[in-house]
Parts: structure tokens; sequence; C-alpha cells
């Protein structure tokens, strides 16, 4: 079921940011319950026991990624590449109430798209790969390749940047649980205060 969740994906972000065929909350909860039931095998499941270690791995790198996030918003202000970030935001923040966005980016993307691309994607690449550099690289690459439907410059490069991480994250702890606590606790900051932008 892993291709029919990439495809979904690859229809799903375009409908949802480019041409807003359907509401973008909305798309996000599906295109996150979608991954969960295709990505889900019993190999996984060994992947989501959370230890101590394995959730202070994911808050530790999901605030200093949020950090590095933040300077480089102070950095980008004024540049080509503001607007895209204004966009994102002000589609995310005025879909949905607060709370409802923010359950669904804790409940549901993060964890989904952790599920599919640092859970599935990368089991498959380094059963092909090996262990070495090219599960990491080639899981971020398409990863990012996929969050680029949305049409958004900014996405993708975030998604190299945190991308790299959830899946180095992964193949060092043989886990998920590192990348699903950093992703979710980074979206969800990045959604609640990006400097220039307000809450």
């Amino acid at each position: 079921m892993l291709p029919a969740a990439l495809v979904a994906m690859a229809v799903v972000y375009p409908a949802a940011f480019a041409f807003r065929v359907v509401p973008f909350w909305s798309a996000m909860v599906a295109f996150s319950a979608f991954s969960w039931w295709a990505a889900w095998h019993p190999y996984l499941r060994t992947r989501l026991r959370p230890t101590r270690r394995l959730v202070g791995m994911g808050v530790l790198s999901g605030v200093t990624l949020y950090l590095l996030f933040v300077a480089g918003a102070l950095l980008v202000r004024g540049t080509p590449l503001w607007p895209g970030v204004q966009s994102v935001v002000d589609l995310t923040r005025t879909t949905a109430p607060g709370a409802v966005a923010a359950l669904v980016i804790v409940f549901g993307t993060s964890p989904s798209e952790e599920v599919l691309w640092r859970g599935a994607v990368f089991a498959r690449l380094t059963r092909r790969y090996g262990p070495g550099w090219r599960p990491v690289a080639v899981t971020t690459l398409v990863y990012a390749l996929f969050v680029g439907l949305s049409g958004s410059l900014v996405l993708p490069l975030a998604a190299l940047v945190c991308g790299a991480v959830w899946a180095r994250q992964r193949q060092v702890t043989g886990s998920i649980v590192p990348g699903l606590v950093s992703h979710a606790l980074w979206s969800l900051l990045m959604f609640l205060y990006i400097p220039g932008l307000g809450p």
C-alpha cells in the first residue's frame, strides 16, 4: 500500500495548497488517515515504542530545529522567500480554528508523515541500499520533492533540513519515535509563532 500513499500525497498536496479544491485542514486529515492505513504494518509497530531517551531526543531536536528556523526567518525577511513564508502561514492559520489546526498538526499530519517517510519509505530504501548514507539522502530528497508539490518554495527547503535530521535519527536509533516527537513539536511551534508574523 506504500505506492498508494505516495499517490495520495501527490494528489492531496497540490489540491490543498495550490488549487484549494478542498479545505486545507480537511485534506490534511484525510491524507494523514490514509497514510497511517497505507504505511502501517508489523515492521513499523516495533518502531513506535517510546522510551525516555527517544522522546528526549525528539524534544531536543524539535526545539533546536525551531530555533534554527526562527533565525532563518529573521534572515529571510525582506527577501523573495518571505512572501512564500507568509503565504504558508496565512493558509494554515486562517483555514481552521487554531485549536483544531494544532490538534491536526500534533496527532495527524506530523506523525503520519513520519510513519510514511521515516517509517515505510526509509525501511524499503534501507533494504535496497543497506545501512549507509543512501537511505537518509534518498528519503530526504524524495520527501522534499513530494512536499514541493504544494507549490511552495519554502516548504521543500524546510523538508530538506528537517527531513535529513529525522531520517538520520531514524537510522541511528532504529525508531521513528524521535522524528515523530520532533516533527510534531517543530510543526506546532512554527504554527504558533514565527518572528515577524505574530502569534
